[in-house]
Order: structure tokens, then C-alpha cells, then sequence
């Protein structure tokens, strides 16, 4: 699991934990757990809600290190007050599910929650955790009690051994870009790294406009 402070945001979101991990074998449940969690109420409600405090990814929808990061950062920049406002400017109810709408090319939050969240065909799952500072012993315990899978590198997003191009490639309506570089005479290799720099710079857009 990776650790980051990030100092010149508030306490209350300024550490990011991300744990990715491989053969996931409980995404049914887990995604039950979250669903039981969404509806309890009062102090039970909130025990719950605290067990699944994280934001489960579906990793195969990640391309790079970069993509997942730069997500993360506007995430934290869009919870920040606009110059001329008091309030944040998030779209969603907490950082967690505002992670999963700036990953999405566009503001649809059922999309977001479609193509970038967990589903129960999910094996590899990339879980964040953002929130004020804490030990990141104490937050891998917590992910360990939830999901059942195999701890690995986060360089494993930038290897490219798990991106699932087919579906990336249809989200972020990537196809023509694809087909236009391979005329061109790029190889495989080359072709990643554009649709990369594609998708990266979509989301870099997408914040600012």
C-alpha cells in the first residue's frame, strides 16, 4: 500500500492511502456491504459506513499511476470553495464517489458509478482511502477486513497488465484514435502511451471547463 500528504490541503483530506490489489475473490459481498451500509441507520448506519469509508475502483479501468493521481487531485482541487463562493464544488456526497465521477469522461454519476466502480465480476480493485492523517497500518488493516485479494504494486497500472483496452477504449470513446495511429504505423507500445496522454489530458479538461 502507497501513502501521500498532500500539505497545502485541509487536514481533513490532505493524506491519500491506495492499495491495489489482484484476485479479488468477495466483490459481491463487498458490494453488498456497501449497499447495507447506504441504508442503515443511526449508530449502526454509521459503524458500517465507517468499515467501507473507501473508494473501490475497478482497475482495469485504470491506464497509469498518472491517470489514477491526477484523478485524485481534482478531486481534492473540486472539494475546495470556488473564488467566489463558500461552497465546495463537488457533484457528489463525499471525496469517495466524487473520485469515481472525475474519473469518468463525462458528469454522469450512474456512468461513473458504472464503468469505474466496483461490480461483482470485479478481480482487480484499486481501493483509496482519503481523509485526514492516520496510520497506514491501521488503514490496510481496515481494507484486509473488507476485501479478499493479493496485495501488488501500483507499477503494475503503468506495466499495463491489467487495463482492460477493449473497455477503456469504448468509455473513453478512444476507437478512432486507435484505428487513426494504427494506420500510421505506430506499434502497440506507442499506441498505449497516446491513448494515455488521451485520456489523461480529457480529464485535465474536464476539470477546468
Amino acid at each position: 500500500m502507497e501513502s501521500y500528504t498532500m500539505p497545502n490541503f485541509p487536514e481533513s483530506m490532505n493524506t491519500i492511502h491506495l492499495a491495489l490489489l489482484r484476485n479479488v475473490t468477495n466483490s459481491p459481498k463487498i458490494r453488498r456491504r456497501l449497499i447495507e451500509a447506504s441504508k442503515a441507520m443511526g449508530e449502526v448506519g454509521d459503524k458500517l459506513r465507517e468499515e467501507v469509508d473507501f473508494a473501490f475502483l475497478e482497475a482495469s479501468m485504470l491506464v497509469s499511476r498518472q491517470h489514477l493521481l491526477i484523478a485524485i487531485l481534482n478531486t481534492l482541487l473540486s472539494s475546495l470553495p470556488s473564488p467566489d463562493s463558500s461552497s465546495p464544488r463537488t457533484s457528489t456526497h463525499n471525496l469517495h464517489s466524487e473520485l469515481l465521477l472525475h474519473l469518468s469522461p463525462n458528469n454522469n454519476i450512474t456512468d461513473s458509478l458504472r464503468h469505474h466502480g466496483l461490480s461483482d465480476h470485479t478481480t482487480s480493485l484499486l481501493v483509496v482511502r482519503l481523509g485526514s492523517p492516520g496510520p497506514s497500518k491501521e488503514i490496510w488493516n481496515k481494507i484486509e477486513h473488507v476485501v479478499r485479494g493479493q496485495l501488488v504494486s501500483l507499477d503494475e497500472l503503468d506495466r499495463g497488465e491489467i487495463a482492460d483496452w477493449h473497455r477503456v477504449d469504448k468509455v473513453y470513446k478512444l476507437k478512432e484514435l486507435d484505428t487513426t495511429l494504427r494506420k500510421r504505423g505506430l506499434d502497440h507500445g506507442e499506441v498505449i502511451e497516446k491513448k494515455r496522454g488521451a485520456i489523461i489530458s480529457s480529464l485535465a479538461i474536464k476539470h477546468i471547463t
